[in-house]
């Protein structure tokens, strides 16, 4: 027996000495004591009754490691025996070998007491150990997670999802994808977690179970408003309150307990995911100074249509082909997103014409802003920036495009093959006009989203909607308003913080 391993083993594992022990446990006493008590939604897609080997990967500081302490909570309520649970956490300079050691050295020594039942396997920061996959296959291929469900995060986002995909046929079947994404709250898990009289509605018309989102969602693109979005017309004025709230924090749960104890986000919580961000760079082999100079770029871009050279031009950056490396790298770490020009003749995105660019959360985007924005502290420059109604504006678009890529995720019977690029797009028409996005799932429909996140609507910010329609034939647009609720005849309009709740 490998007696240093084991060592650490009852060290990371504190519930076979005592059960209750886990709830000592710091991120579990972290979360009961916070103001967001925040239960995400993506626990309920994991499966651990069957021989699975899962990927959860997601920005740092996102919480996942909190989301394994939840399940593992989870089980020992459940009366699952503490010795069927393993939880290892792994530092850097560990190999295969090594990953390999600690799960045999848990096996053989807690035998007996599993009594043949499932056990469950938490491997956290597995990313941390270069080409870990192989000691996972390793392990497959000797039969040695017969009767284990393994979930392995790590916070390298790219690292994760390409060597989960060297495990071909060692990961066990299922219909549903094994490779879990972990992204800050969507909108309506925020006013869930910190709007109680809200929270009381969301669940008495069901809008916290996704089915249901979907359905209202689809009522929207039939040119219907169902019953219960009706009911929520009286709480339009509350939710924007609570999506501006969003705007100043996005959806981390620590940022957001910060916000709301004292009314700002310290310096050091803007350092900590900066240097999260720079340092998974750092991993990739790409430069802080190239980084730092494209940000300035796309900060000014974003919203806007844009060309990887027109990026190039506003930097001293050598070559278009580095911007879209690294436009590249930042889409895979769930930062920026991108859009492309859609067709209406082909139903495509045009790959060659300009994109649109939008960060997934507001807070990476004031993280960023801080860092290139001057002197001044970052929580400052987030604040000024928000004062102006154009700068409102684009990040309530930033997250209405991640809202829209979770939704066509979610939605999606091919999650494990799912690019947002082949659903989700922008139009452009005339000279300079636009169209925010335009949401085709390949299935028949397609249909126009335009945001106006603003008090007064004109019948000119209706053309591109209504352009839209007589190019294609389609019958429904929608219209994303800052408070209008109504149902046209060419159109829905709805407030932009109701139709996040539905998706």
């Amino acid at each position: 027996m490998n007696m240093s391993i084991f060592t650490d083993l009852v060290e990371d594992n504190p519930w076979w000495r005592d059960p209750s022990l886990i709830g000592r446990d710091m991120k579990i006493v972290d979360l009961d004591g916070s103001v967001v008590n925040w239960k995400p939604r993506i626990a309920q897609t994991f499966n651990f009754s069957k021989d699975l080997v899962y990927s959860l990967r997601g920005p740092r500081q996102v919480g996942k490691t909190t989301l394994v302490k939840i399940q593992i909570k989870q089980k020992l309520d459940e009366g699952i025996s503490p010795h069927n649970i393993m939880y290892y956490a792994f530092d850097v300079d560990t190999s295969p070998r090594d990953l390999v050691n600690v799960i045999k050295t848990y096996l053989d020594n807690t035998e007996r007491l599993r009594k043949g039942r499932r056990c469950y396997i938490f491997l956290d920061e597995v990313s941390a150990v270069k080409d870990w996959q192989r000691g996972i296959k390793r392990l497959w291929d000797q039969g040695r997670l017969e009767n284990c469900t393994v979930v392995a995060t790590g916070s390298n986002t790219i690292d994760i999802k390409m060597s989960s995909e060297r495990l071909p046929g060692r990961r066990g079947s299922s219909n549903d994808t094994l490779d879990k994404i972990m992204l800050p709250m969507k909108f309506s898990e925020f006013v869930a977690a910190i709007g109680g009289d809200i929270k009381d509605l969301l669940e008495r018309y069901d809008l916290t179970v996704s089915g249901m989102r979907h359905m209202h969602f689809k009522s929207i693109l039939d040119l219907n408003l169902d019953l219960g979005i009706e009911y929520l017309r009286p709480h339009i004025p509350k939710l924007n309150r609570y999506l501006m709230y969003y705007l100043q924090t996005g959806g981390t749960p620590r940022v957001i307990n910060e916000y709301l104890s004292s009314g700002l986000v310290k310096e050091n919580t803007f350092k900590t995911y900066l240097d999260a961000i720079l340092g998974d760079l750092q991993s990739l082999n790409k430069n802080q100074n190239t980084f730092r100079r494209l940000i300035r770029s796309i900060i000014k871009a974003v919203g806007n249509t844009s060309s990887w050279k027109s990026l190039q031009k506003n930097t001293d950056i050598g070559s278009s082909d580095t911007v879209a490396s690294y436009v590249d790298t930042l889409q895979n770490m769930f930062i920026l997103s991108v859009f492309y020009q859609y067709s209406t003749e082909s139903k495509r995105g045009l790959f060659q014409k300009n994109k649109k660019i939008h960060f997934h959360d507001p807070f990476y985007f004031h993280v960023l802003n801080g860092w290139v924005g001057g002197d001044r502290p970052s929580f400052d420059i987030a604040t000024s920036y928000l004062d102006d109604d154009t700068n409102q504006g684009t990040l309530v678009e930033g997250v209405v495009a991640n809202h829209l890529i979770r939704l066509a995720f979610s939605i999606s019977s091919k999650k494990q093959n799912f690019e947002y690029s082949d659903i989700l797009y922008y139009w452009r028409y005339g000279k300079d006009k636009e169209v925010d996005f335009v949401y085709n799932d390949g299935d028949g429909t397609e249909v126009p989203i335009e945001v106006k996140f603003q008090n007064r609507i004109t019948s000119r910010d209706l053309d591109g909607l209504i352009n839209f329609k007589r190019n294609t034939g389609q019958r429904n647009a929608i219209l994303l308003s800052k408070d209008k609720l109504s149902l046209e005849n060419e159109y829905v309009a709805i407030p932009v913080s109701l139709f996040l709740l539905l998706v």
